[in-house]
């Protein structure tokens, strides 16, 4: 009877390879998904491997080299991979669960970044998400409301008038109208709030009767 032989081992230089894969694929799918527009989330994601590249260098390969050279020197067969592998595969996993347990949402970002809770009555809601990481962010809604949730929200971001928006053609927004809906250009009346706190930035742009709004939410 024949002695099966035994499983090749993956070499260390491939091991390295895929761990450095993996420690990096995580913010790819998390800025993908995070983005309205995921090709631009993928992109973003990429340009991460800039900065997590540097992190799998001072955390992950110090480990890998301890794990080879503790099989080499005790001579041991088993389980190298995985425990290569382990604190990379962790950190894909807390990836995965920060989506779970933060998905990107309008009311969960809203929430997060306005530290308010968007209108429940809120209706035609539209929103364009963008940045994490090494990106700003750039958060916009539209939606219809009533005045009362308007003054709600003005209130609880701490959001000025802009006496100067609408007055003797000045009109300065960072704000830019949604595909598919209105443009707040042409609203009579339409009054602008703002705020700015520590590189984040708040605007917000209602019509005449508060039953519209434009939310702009970011960070340099």
């Amino acid at each position: 009877m024949t002695e099966q032989a035994k499983p090749e081992r993956l070499h260390f230089g491939l091991l390295l390879l895929i761990s450095f894969a993996l420690f990096n694929i995580g913010p790819i799918i998390d800025q993908t998904i995070r983005w309205t527009d995921h090709l631009h989330g993928f992109i973003n994601g990429v340009f991460h491997i800039l900065m997590f590249g540097i992190a799998w260098y001072i955390y992950i390969l110090p480990w890998s080299l301890v794990i080879f050279a503790l099989y080499r020197w005790r001579k041991w067969k088993r389980f190298r991979t995985h425990w290569v592998l382990a604190p990379v595969l962790l950190a894909v996993a807390t990836t995965l669960w920060s989506l779970i347990v933060d998905p990107p949402t309008p009311t969960n970002r809203f929430k997060r970044f306005a530290h308010a809770e968007l209108p429940s009555n809120a209706r035609n809601l539209h929103f364009y998400f963008s940045g994490g990481g090494i990106a700003d962010y750039s958060d916009t809604y539209y939606f219809e409301t009533i005045p009362e949730e308007v003054d709600r929200l003005v209130a609880r971001m701490n959001l000025e008038k802009d006496e100067f928006y609408g007055k003797e053609d000045v009109s300065y927004t960072p704000i830019t109208a949604l595909p598919g809906c209105p443009n707040f250009t042409a609203w009579n009346g339409a009054q602008q709030y703002r705020h700015d706190n520590k590189g984040w930035f708040y605007y917000l742009i209602t019509d005449a009767s508060k039953t519209q709004v434009y939310i702009l939410i970011g960070c340099i």
